[in-house]
């Protein structure tokens, strides 16, 4: 079970260039912060604003990890004083950390689409898969 960040899921549900790669990782089993469904949501609104996506299949993609919790999801609640300090020493922000510091806690592996994301988790003792 590897820990997916909100930039490859929003990758998947936006089935932008790489989401067959997300998918495959996610069929291997991943789980995510209840952040993610809220940033995956924002992220999917912009898209709508911006005419990218329609909203009819834009509200039945996001229903599915919101409603049916077809991706488990954990609590980021006892992770955000961790995140913060990490956050700071990392020069990140506080939600990247945040999945950064669950990787860590549950011992497995972050899976990303973001750059920044990778080099702060190896610094960080995370490995990281980059999507």
């Amino acid at each position: 079970m590897r820990v997916i960040d909100s930039s490859s899921l929003i990758k998947f549900f936006s089935r932008e260039e790489g989401w067959e790669k997300v998918a495959e990782v996610m069929r291997e089993g991943v789980v995510t912060l209840d952040l993610a469904v809220k940033e995956v949501a924002n992220a999917l609104w912009r898209k709508i604003s911006s005419n990218e996506v329609s909203h009819q299949a834009t509200q039945a993609k996001i229903r599915d990890p919101a409603e049916e919790e077809a991706i488990p999801l954990i609590s980021q609640n006892k992770l955000v004083a961790q995140a913060l300090i990490l956050a700071v020493n990392a020069k990140i922000a506080v939600y990247d950390a945040l999945f950064l510091i669950a990787a860590k806690e549950l011992k497995t592996e972050l899976v990303t689409s973001d750059k920044k994301q990778v080099e702060a988790a190896v610094r960080n003792g995370v490995k990281a898969i980059l999507i």
